[in-house]
């Protein structure tokens, strides 16, 4: 067929003027959309996806998580954002559940996250090759970011079993948490000091809030969780009036943080959780740690969001360990690499010598 003879677009408002062929506005339109195509992707390769690694949902990692991906991320409105752009620019953060510590420092090493909040001893033990990662080959690419807060071992019972304390256990049943979590390592430490081993108990190895449904049906004696307070499974074992928390004694606790530089002996202060008084137990801290190979301007952005004011603000209102985040002490604790770009952040804020 000829040019000539194929239809025509006609517009109504536009008497006299030359009619546009169909075959040129297809092109036309064509066009644009390759245009529009061509901008969106061009739009979409320049976002940065930022996955961070947590923990379940019934801990405090995950919460937290999800309040750092909030201050990071780059939004045009929201919390405090209403003239000014908050966040990094281009960065999209998501807090992703996990089994914890020690599942999360492999992911970083194999590149499927690019920041987890880890236990310091196990950032330390995964890039040194010690303790449970001896004979392994080293997780190299493990960087310090910041310390955020101190973790507590809970030890949550079921009252109606009469456990009085850690070395009651025997014979009971408890849920350890899941294989790549950092109670897990903490949990099996605490039971040396007491001269007991999983097979002295009958384990379980889930989450705890799986855990706390079979406690609730008398088919669990007690579950452990190293965790922020308060932590929702503990929370929630506590509120139901059938659980309560155990101390862990002063020697057993100076035998385990004999054997761990990072633990210490603290408490769990009283009213932390509803009607329950002080709690002595094993402490360890929290920390953001990231990829080698995250670019340093990055980094050095994403500290800049993190303790912002806004940021500070966003984890004091979003979780009661929040106010505990603080610059001040962001450096605490730190036993691996710092990353370069944290480096530099921290020693133009003063807090290193320069």
């Amino acid at each position: 067929m000829s040019l000539e003879g194929r239809r025509e677009i006609r517009h109504p408002l536009r008497r006299g003027r030359r009619p546009v062929p169909i075959w040129l506005a297809t092109v036309l339109l064509a066009g644009l959309s390759l245009q529009f195509f061509g901008a969106s992707a061009k739009a979409q390769s320049a976002r940065q996806y930022f996955r961070i690694g947590t923990g379940g949902q019934s801990g405090t990692y995950f919460p937290v998580g999800r309040l750092i991906a909030e201050i990071i991320s780059d939004v045009a409105q929201g919390r405090d954002c209403v003239q000014v752009r908050c966040g990094v620019p281009g960065l999209i953060a998501v807090a992703q559940t996990s089994n914890g510590s020690v599942a999360n420092v492999a992911a970083l090493q194999s590149g499927e996250i690019e920041a987890a909040l880890v236990q310091a001893d196990v950032a330390q033990w995964a890039f040194e090759g010690k303790e449970l990662y001896a004979g392994k080959p080293r997780l190299d690419r493990l960087r310090f970011l910041a310390h955020l807060y101190s973790e507590a071992m809970h030890v949550v019972v079921r009252k109606e079993a009469g456990i009085h304390t850690v070395g009651d256990l025997r014979r009971r049943t408890a849920a350890f948490d899941e294989p790549g979590s950092g109670t897990l390592v903490h949990v099996r430490n605490l039971l040396r000091a007491y001269h007991l081993t999983d097979g002295d108990l009958h384990a379980e190895y889930i989450k705890p809030d799986l855990a706390l449904p079979r406690m609730m049906q008398g088919k669990l004696d007690a579950f452990f969780i190293v965790a922020g307070w308060p932590a929702k499974a503990v929370v929630d074992a506590l509120g139901s009036g059938h659980a309560g928390l155990l101390s862990i004694g002063p020697e057993q606790a100076r035998a385990v943080i004999a054997a761990n530089p990072f633990l210490t002996y603290g408490e769990i202060p009283a009213n932390a959780y509803a009607g329950i008084p002080a709690i002595r137990t094993l402490m360890v801290g929290a920390q953001l740690i990231v990829r080698a190979d995250i670019p340093a301007d990055r980094i050095a952005n994403i500290l800049d969001a993190l303790w912002s004011k806004r940021g500070e603000t966003i984890l004091k209102k979003g979780h009661p360990r929040g106010s505990e985040i603080q610059i001040s002490s962001a450096l605490a604790g730190r036993g691996i690499p710092m990353h370069p770009g944290a480096e530099r952040f921290y020693r133009q804020r003063g807090l290193l010598p320069g």
